[in-house]
């Protein structure tokens, strides 16, 4: 007796059935991906919200060390009760590197205080006075050392992208149209490779880890922005007459139409985790996310309040009028 086989099941698949499948594993791999990059970047905030804890930690063993005050830059201090020239070593860089390298070369001689072969993209390099990888009053110990165990909680997992400016002791007007170049953040391996472009976070400089004349604690350091941090430039400025972000006087390019800046929080599209907002610790050592514009919550002043509102109740102006006066941020 003859024997007839199936045709169709010897065949496998049919050209239907094989589309079938490729669609459907590409539905599949379309709502995967979003979610598998949700989760990401979920575990990049994180990661880095341990970073900046740890940093906390660190401040606050500084601080012990030195009757309550966080670190604050040696720079002359033309006006009473108004802190400035934090950006005097590189900014927040200055804290941790004395001589900051980053991808350029150089090298310097300590005894005789010179440089050589100094080329790239560095930032601080000495004082001018007092020789290579010195502050300006003459200290050649950069104020965090020893408290780090690593340098590399100095950037941030998330951080994509950041610029370089040449070295001047103000930024607080510089746009991101005025940087030299384009850079990638990477973690600094040594002090050489610490300089603001290889740094994801900002600071306030000029808070104690115990002050009575502040109610709530505010940020002490935390996520950057990718403009110049300095000051009242700090997350792109704050315009107080009009009651507006992102809009400090005479700032071009506008970040608002520009970058994709996010007024209620400061923050904007590119930076480390969008204009969701940042990681930061407090000046009592707690961290938390904050989705709120630091600049208006924390630090506005009586003078400054728009008409028809009041201050924020959390700003470190409620009790001292003018404790902003004597904070300053950098990055």
């Amino acid at each position: 007796m003859k024997q007839y086989h199936n045709r169709r099941q010897s065949a496998g698949f049919t050209l239907i059935e094989l589309l079938v499948v490729i669609a459907i594993i590409a539905l599949l791999i379309g709502i995967l991906l979003p979610a598998l990059g949700q989760a990401n970047a979920t575990a990049k905030k994180l990661r880095c919200l341990t970073q900046v804890r740890s940093m906390g930690a660190a401040f606050q063993m500084y601080a012990d060390d030195n009757r309550d005050w966080y670190p604050v830059i040696p720079a002359t201090q033309p006006i009473r009760g108004v802190l400035t020239g934090q950006h005097s070593a590189g900014g927040v860089a200055g804290m941790f590197s004395l001589f900051q390298i980053g991808d350029g070369e150089g090298g310097y001689d300590q005894v005789g205080g010179s440089f050589s072969n100094i080329q790239g993209d560095t930032a601080y390099l000495g004082g001018f006075l007092t020789g290579a990888a010195r502050y300006t009053n003459g200290e050649d110990t950069p104020l965090m050392r020893g408290y780090l165990t690593s340098l590399e909680i100095l950037t941030c997992p998330s951080d994509k992208i950041d610029y370089y400016w040449k070295f001047y002791q103000n930024r607080e007007d510089y746009t991101i149209d005025d940087a030299e170049s384009v850079k990638t953040p990477e973690p600094p391996a040594s002090e050489r490779d610490v300089i603001h472009y290889n740094i994801s976070y900002l600071y306030i400089a000029g808070l104690k880890s115990v002050d009575q004349s502040i109610q709530f604690s505010p940020p002490l350091w935390g996520d950057e922005t990718n403009g110049s941090d300095t000051k009242f430039g700090a997350w792109y400025g704050w315009d107080w007459q009009n009651d507006t972000a992102g809009s400090l006087p005479g700032a071009e390019p506008n970040p608002v139409s520009d970058f994709g800046f996010n007024p209620e929080t400061g923050y904007a599209k590119n930076d480390n985790h969008g204009d969701e907002g940042g990681n930061f610790v407090r000046s009592d050592g707690s961290a938390t996310f904050i989705k709120e514009n630091p600049q208006k919550a924390f630090f506005m002043t009586p003078d400054q309040v728009p008409e028809g509102q009041s201050m924020d109740p959390r700003s470190i102006n409620i009790i001292i009028s003018n404790r902003s006066n004597k904070v300053e941020t950098i990055d």
